[in-house]
């Protein structure tokens, strides 16, 4: 495999300036994630760059898309926008580095379709992939999805399993228990659990200040 890291980095939206108001309450951690990318991509050396996040389809983006922040401001959003997930991970990646590669996963993507993603970026040069990936949304009773009783253990597990680096897990999740648990992530995980091997991993943050888990994880 020529996949030589992976950082996973969360997917909210209020990570991207202005999104959050004046307030920027996740400024800290749009701070640390984008520490965490740099400082993974100048240890690892890798030859490309390439961000993996949940779209509406499956597909290269141009590196140089109109934003589509507005979509939660003015609802003007340019044709040809990038994705949230996206946006917020090129926002994070270093600039003036590399070849950078922005690439979608359809959220409905079956395992199967994403595995077979995670094959062929992997099959590339070496590669350090970004994934932009929330855990379940349904933790507080004021959570985007409300509360979910199972809402926690699963977070817990998903956590373990970036933790450990556990691709068996991550490529076990389930596409209908994602959903109900408003976790937005699935599928771009399952990418990454197909895309790498072999790799240890670390936990390096979760925080839940919405009732969505969020996560920064590095694997290498």
């Amino acid at each position: 495999m020529s996949l030589t890291a992976a950082v996973v980095v969360p997917a909210a939206p209020a990570l991207l300036p202005g999104i959050g108001g004046t307030a920027d309450p996740l400024a800290d951690l749009r701070e640390r994630a984008a520490a965490l990318v740099a400082d993974t991509a100048t240890a690892k050396g890798a030859d490309r760059l390439v961000v993996v996040g949940s779209g509406t389809t499956t597909r290269v983006w141009p590196g140089d898309a109109p934003s589509g922040a507005a979509r939660f401001t003015t609802g003007r959003v340019p044709e040809g926008a990038l994705p949230t997930d996206l946006e917020i991970g090129r926002l994070l990646v270093p600039s003036g580095g590399g070849e950078t590669l922005l690439h979608s996963v359809a959220a409905d993507a079956s395992p199967q379709e994403c595995a077979a993603l995670g094959a062929t970026l992997a099959a590339g040069p070496s590669t350090l992939l970004v994934v932009v990936a929330d855990g379940p949304a349904t933790l507080t009773e004021k959570a985007p999805g409300h509360l979910q009783p199972d809402a926690a253990p699963f977070a817990e597990g998903l956590a373990c399993a970036l933790a450990a680096a556990d691709t068996t897990a991550l490529a076990a999740l389930d596409p209908a228990t994602c959903d109900r648990l408003w976790m937005r992530g699935r599928a771009a995980l399952q990418v990454l659990a197909a895309a790498t091997d072999g790799l240890a991993g670390e936990l390096v943050a979760e925080e839940s200040p919405f009732g969505v888990q969020y996560l920064l994880a590095r694997w290498g």
